[in-house]
């Protein structure tokens, strides 16, 4: 298979008829909703009218705001991105709701009020949204996005991830700045710290060499990517002993990783994120409606799997050079140095020969997987943010390599792929999941409501437009998550779309931790089980054991 392509942009490359080889389908977890007539358009609106309230909102949403304090997450940052990791290893969509070759779009169809093709009236539009978007996985869930099909691909870039051997993932190595570089910047060299021969993701002709190329968007799920690449390496030093032909060993190791990743997710990810009312089922024994092999609801995908963007923090604190005393700042890496220490940025390096991570820029996982502790009302640049509408400033436009001018702030784009997508409201969602709906009421206390005089608020503008009784689905997710959960958590109906999508791919799944043979798997059984330990069983231990020990020689 070829290198993931998907982008964070809503106009994508055409789509071929059916779904080709390496390629899955989305599907609809509640199809009867969305083939109701005029789905996702707001009650006594045409399609036009209701894309300009969603526009107004989007520009709302904009308006100046006071100073609000805000609550932080008693969850580590590296959730944060661990979910953005587990999300491009579910869904890489390519095409959108209407083929390309059907007519020309003008400027995007994100600007387009119902782009040719649909008939908002017509209940064959599910069907021609789903004909016209596929998933580049064609198993998700199973780590596509780190392996690819692994050595023996047939495509060259992919086979290019891995060493001659043909079991090892091929690494590099961080660069080191020269003391210059420092001073220039009026910075003491003397007090930065180096993580020397620390190991990076390879990088050829400026791109990096990983399958999914979105996982080198940010540094941070750049060097999450990295980790999982490292513990395959440990995995294979770990086997090849009992396993000494290569492609042997190397699925050996690959199944082991997928374990680990497996039993992580349902056992320490989405139980620090979802609603307690779900969790009181356990998730290996949850009935998933997903039943189809390698479909992946349009509902989690474009909303309820999408609450990650406003846990994002203005600024992290990941190693010793940034933060409280670092030599660097003492307020952290901004989001926007995070996005240009990536190979499309070029590591702030024009020369070819060094894009590569600088070594005083390697993420400290130790740090970025506790939460850190401060006096109460402190701000601390280690934790996720709240499940909200307060988005840091950056979000509203650094998302991988998508045009803010020509498609909108995420915000927009968010509710955008909802609209075209004919995802129901949240409202309907919420019932069909058999979870009360929020009240109008408790909308309008979930938006914020903090905004510079003279100007509309947004619960005001909201209310005036409608969302207040019919919530988009995305939005209604965060405002849900405010108010049951107090944006700790994700809500109720949120968190039964993601247990049935995730629980749906791994039940179906003959090789995921659920239908491991013998029956339960647990870390503890693993040939990574770090001695005198119960095994890798938090991702906090999961990250840290993966780059232990891993500098290479001087």
């Amino acid at each position: 298979m070829p290198p993931i392509s998907s982008t964070h942009s809503l106009l994508h490359r055409d789509v071929t008829r059916g779904a080709g080889a390496g390629q899955s389908r989305y599907t609809y977890l509640f199809p009867a909703l969305a083939e109701e007539p005029m789905a996702g358009c707001f009650a006594g609106t045409t399609a036009k009218q209701t894309f300009d309230r969603l526009r107004q909102f989007e520009t709302a949403c904009r308006a100046p705001l006071s100073d609000m304090p805000r609550l932080q997450m008693k969850l580590p940052a590296a959730y944060t991105y661990f979910g953005q990791f587990v999300n491009h290893d579910i869904s890489a969509p390519v095409g959108d709701v209407v083929s390309q070759r059907r007519a020309a779009v003008p400027s995007g169809m994100i600007g387009a009020v119902d782009p040719p093709g649909l008939d908002r009236a017509h209940r064959a539009t599910t069907r021609i949204i789903l004909a016209n978007l596929v998933n580049e996985h064609a198993e998700p869930l199973t780590l596509a996005s780190l392996y690819g099909d692994g050595p023996d691909s047939a495509d060259p870039f992919i086979a290019a991830l891995y060493e001659d051997d043909r079991k090892r993932f091929r690494l590099a190595s961080t660069r080191r700045e020269a003391d210059r570089f420092f001073t220039d910047r009026l910075i003491d060299p003397a007090r930065v710290v180096h993580a020397t021969g620390a190991r990076d993701i390879p990088r050829r002709d400026r791109l990096p060499l990983i399958a999914d190329h979105r996982n080198d968007e940010n540094l941070v799920i750049s060097q999450l990517h990295l980790a999982l690449m490292l513990l395959h390496n440990k995995a294979v030093a770990a086997l090849e002993a009992m396993h000494p032909d290569p492609l042997d060993c190397f699925r050996q190791a690959r199944q082991l990783v997928t374990l680990h990743y497996h039993w992580l997710i349902l056992h320490d990810y989405l139980p620090s994120l979802l609603s307690r009312s779900v969790l009181a089922r356990s998730l290996a024994d949850w009935q998933p409606r997903l039943k189809d092999p390698n479909h992946v609801p349009l509902e989690f995908t474009t909303a309820a799997f999408r609450f990650g963007h406003s846990m994002v923090g203005s600024a992290y604190n990941f190693n010793d050079n940034f933060g409280i005393g670092g030599a660097i700042s003492d307020t952290g890496a901004t989001l926007e140095e995070l996005f240009e220490f990536t190979s499309q940025q070029n590591m702030q390096t024009s020369d070819p020969q060094t894009l590569q991570l600088p070594d005083h820029w390697v993420v400290d996982w130790d740090r970025m997987t506790r939460l850190p502790s401060g006096r109460a009302g402190q701000r601390r640049l280690g934790a996720a943010e709240p499940i909200d509408i307060n988005f840091a400033p950056d979000m509203l436009s650094i998302v991988g390599t998508s045009q803010v001018a020509a498609h909108g702030s995420i915000l927009f784009r968010n509710l955008m792929r909802g609209y075209h997508r004919r995802i129901p409201f949240g409202q309907r969602l919420a019932q069909a999941c058999q979870v009360p709906p929020l009240s109008e009421d408790e909308v309008r206390q979930a938006l914020p409501d903090a905004a510079v005089p003279g100007t509309q608020g947004l619960r005001e503008a909201a209310e005036e437009m409608g969302l207040l009784t019919e919530t988009p689905a995305w939005l209604y997710f965060l405002c849900e998550a405010v108010t049951r959960e107090g944006g700790h958590r994700v809500g109720p109906t949120a968190s039964h779309i993601i247990a049935d999508t995730i629980v749906g791919l791994l039940r179906t799944n003959p090789r995921s931790v659920l239908n491991h043979p013998g029956g339960s798997w647990h870390p503890r059984k693993s040939a990574l089980c770090p001695p005198g330990t119960d095994g890798l069983t938090s991702l906090r231990r999961l990250l840290t054991f993966a780059v232990a020990d891993t500098a290479s020689p001087a």
